[in-house]
């Protein structure tokens, strides 16, 4: 009797689990429609949702000053006023919305989620999948038309991500043949050296500050890790780092006249000595 009794506790535990579980787990991904495409990292549902793929920044798309916004940092804030500077495309950022848009425009994808849904710009974060299951953004990464990049903590597929990306640079295909994209010397930027960069310096120094650790690449360039980001996915200490040489990648942002860059997680960040 206590044993028929404990089976049927069990069952009806089990039931509730599945209950609770399965609706989470499909939850973790949604089909959708693609209405048009942004640039190689942006595109448009049908339901007007915009779609911030995870793990890549293609190159940019330019933008004039009467146009509205072209590309993702500019969603809400469309670009007009006196004080606008019309920007050219970069290099390869039209053949990186091209191949989006043979890959996804009036197709039916699959968004899978990671832990964090949404961008400060209200874009949904998604990995998205073809129809026969293929990575949209590692297809992009292996023709060489976009970086792959590490943002915690939608960071699950950035092991499969570097190997596409390594499989370009190896064949120097787009991005990696282009003069452009070669990292810029740490004491050669200026403050108007803002937005996604490769840049290559050797650490000066290093300071924690504010559950802040800073490393100074050269006068006014400074590279960013929070303490809590270098503690859950660094490896050593940031006195290892102390004289080395490192090339790292991200967003160059102006602060007090001097530039800093985010590097909140080691895929962002390839030491050379």
């Amino acid at each position: 009797m206590l044993l028929t009794g404990l089976k049927k506790a069990l069952v009806t535990s089990a039931f509730l689990f599945c209950a609770l579980f399965v609706p989470a787990i499909l939850a973790a991904t949604e089909i959708a429609e693609v209405r048009h495409v942004i640039d190689g990292d942006t595109l448009v549902l049908a339901n007007g949702k915009h779609v911030r793929l995870i793990g890549i920044n293609a190159p940019e798309i330019g933008h004039s000053c009467h146009s509205g916004p072209a590309t993702r940092g500019a969603v809400t804030s469309p670009h007009s006023g006196k004080d606008c500077t019309p920007t050219p495309d970069q290099p390869l950022a039209r053949d990186a919305r091209a191949q989006l848009t043979n890959l996804v425009r009036r197709q039916q994808v699959t968004l899978s989620f990671e832990h964090e849904r949404h961008d400060r710009y209200g874009r949904l974060l998604a990995h998205v999948l073809l129809a026969d299951g293929q990575s949209v953004e590692e297809i992009l990464l292996r023709q060489g038309l976009a970086w792959m990049v590490a943002i915690p903590p939608n960071i699950e597929q950035f092991g499969r991500l570097q190997v596409a990306e390594q499989e370009a640079r190896a064949g120097q295909a787009g991005i990696w043949n282009e003069p452009a994209y070669k990292p810029v010397p740490a004491e050669r930027l200026t403050p108007k050296n803002t937005g996604f960069y490769l840049i290559e310096g050797t650490v000066q120094a290093w300071r924690l500050r504010h559950q802040v650790i800073y490393f100074d690449l050269a006068p006014g360039v400074t590279l960013v890790v929070p303490n809590k980001d270098w503690k859950k996915y660094f490896p050593g200490k940031p006195a290892d780092l102390a004289g080395r040489r490192v090339v790292a990648r991200g967003w160059l942002t102006e602060y007090k006249g001097g530039l800093r860059m985010r590097v909140p997680h080691p895929a962002m960040l390839t030491l050379l000595n």
